[in-house]
């Protein structure tokens, strides 16, 4: 038995002023063929869980392409090259593999196709049509559609949010297509979406009420002996029909009546997932007052609204903004990208100085630049580092050429490259800022910086100015999305007969 695997995916903010080339969906490049076994063997990604069931198994593999991230919608030539690369895998060893397993997202769109994911699964299925058998992970902020369910033999998807169970994602989707492919089990996926939008910036499972909604999914699958059941939270943030939430069951009998009433469940307690939020001068005081209660650690403070996991351009000003105004004792901020600033530390070497506009280049929505006079060089870094987040553990990271400089009391570490969200300490790491020494922590992230961050900060407030990956997403203009749409729509009802 030969299995063809693989990982393509988008997160893509249609709210995003420009599209991205392939750069900016791939900035650190992506492993193609053989080497996938090599950056995602025993990897906390669904690629390593893929290969860890295989291997299990006694499977052979042959390996495709690897790439998932977030970011504008994806430029045309952006999404030809890497579909076109990951066909030419499909077509070249067609014929030699029994079945396909793809680890995808779901929220992915690009110029002139609106399901990223729907679309790809119809590229392959084009070339080793309708029979052979094909199963899917996808995160849990994926935009499940119907027809995207349709053309896969199981949809599997992460649970965890931070997404600290991609490699157990992926190990099931390859687990369940190796008992497909031996007869074991013939299992039926049925979806059913739901009129409700969720915000990534109060949604982790680690915390309520989100926690309780996926203890209430867990329990049900145990209780019912369902292969699969996931809550999609969907995302918000890509203005296409098919946005939303959802519930896709695997299971070898009844998926579609589990699917709907897990569905009928959440939609019941939909009201506790409407988030409150505090703009960043909100956000300090409570962390200045949390502070009170502990004699050293810090506190952070993360801006979800510019969540560069988001799709988000992530040089938004508004929480370093009050930093800098208050000339906070103690505080960091890291990351945000400013090429030119990088330059001008670079020039002025280590315990020179600098000024210029600072941030705010790509967009109005995320906050104006902010002028920094006579800032002080503290350190420069080559931005090169290796994650050691549960969500990315083990993975490589550059942040390109990196500064780390103080305008007063407030330190400020700024990048050559975006490079996703922080995930975790490497940005001060590799910047020579030791965590120990500050009492507050600003990052740009909605949820997976919990994984890290959760067990070493004192406390952590959410801050939710403007951009567009805000959770009061009243802010947003839509245009296509289906209406009406919960809590956008308060009166929004929820008919399973439809």
């Amino acid at each position: 038995m030969k299995i063809l695997f693989g990982m393509l995916g988008l997160e893509a903010n249609t709210f995003a002023s420009d599209i991205g080339d392939f750069d900016r969906w791939a900035p650190n490049g992506w492993p193609l063929g053989e080497e996938i076994f090599r950056v995602y063997r025993n990897a906390p990604r669904y690629p390593g869980g893929m290969i860890a069931a295989a291997e299990e198994e006694g499977v052979e593999l042959i390996p495709s392409v690897a790439l998932l991230s977030a970011a504008p919608p994806a430029t045309k030539e952006a999404l030809d090259y890497a579909i076109d690369t990951l066909i030419s895998y499909v077509k070249k060893y067609h014929g030699q593999y029994d079945g396909i397993c793809l680890g995808l997202h779901g929220a992915g769109v690009a110029d002139g196709v609106d399901d990223l994911e729907l679309y790809t699964l119809q590229k392959v299925r084009e070339v080793v049509g309708n029979e052979m058998p094909i199963t899917s992970s996808f995160d849990l902020h994926g935009n499940i559609s119907e027809e995207m369910v349709a053309l896969s033999n199981g949809v599997f998807g992460i649970k965890e949010y931070p997404h600290t169970d991609t490699y157990e994602t992926g190990f099931l989707a390859m687990k369940t297509l190796i008992r497909i492919l031996r007869g074991e089990c013939k299992p039926e996926t049925a979806i059913r979406r739901l009129p409700l939008f969720t915000a990534p910036g109060f949604s982790s499972t680690i915390r309520e009420p989100m926690r309780r909604f996926k203890e209430y999914v867990a329990q049900y699958a145990k209780e019912h002996r369902l292969i699969d059941a996931t809550f999609f939270h969907g995302f918000a943030y890509t203005d296409v029909p098919c946005a939303g939430a959802s519930v896709v069951v695997v299971a070898e009998q009844g998926a579609q009546k589990a699917a709907d009433e897990i569905a009928q469940w959440i939609w019941e307690h939909r009201a506790q997932l409407v988030p409150k939020c505090l703009m960043p001068d909100e956000a300090v005081d409570l962390a200045l007052e949390k502070l009170k209660d502990f004699d050293d650690g810090f506190v952070l403070i993360n801006e979800s609204s510019d969540n560069p996991g988001g799709g988000t351009p992530g040089d938004g000003t508004y929480l370093l903004r009050e930093f800098l105004e208050r000339d906070l004792d103690g505080a960091i901020f890291s990351y945000i990208p400013d090429r030119e600033m990088v330059e001008k530390a670079l020039c002025a070497g280590i315990g020179g100085h600098i000024s210029g506009m600072l941030g705010g280049h790509t967009d109005n929505m995320h906050g104006q630049p902010i002028f920094i006079e006579d800032a002080e060089v503290l350190s420069l870094s080559n931005g090169k580092a290796r994650y050691v987040s549960p969500v990315v553990r083990g993975l490589q990271v550059c942040y390109g050429k990196t500064a780390r400089v103080r305008v007063g009391k407030v330190e400020i570490i700024i990048t050559e490259r975006l490079n996703e969200q922080t995930f975790d300490d490497r940005p001060f790491v590799i910047s020579g800022a030791d965590l120990a020494e500050y009492r507050i922590v600003g990052i740009k992230s909605s949820a997976h910086f919990r994984g890290f961050f959760q067990p070493i900060a004192k406390a952590i407030v959410t801050t939710d100015p403007p951009g567009i990956q805000t959770s009061n997403l009243s802010q947003l203009t839509y245009h296509r999305i289906q209406r009406p749409v919960y809590p956008l729509d308060v009166d929004t009802t929820f008919d399973l007969t439809k």
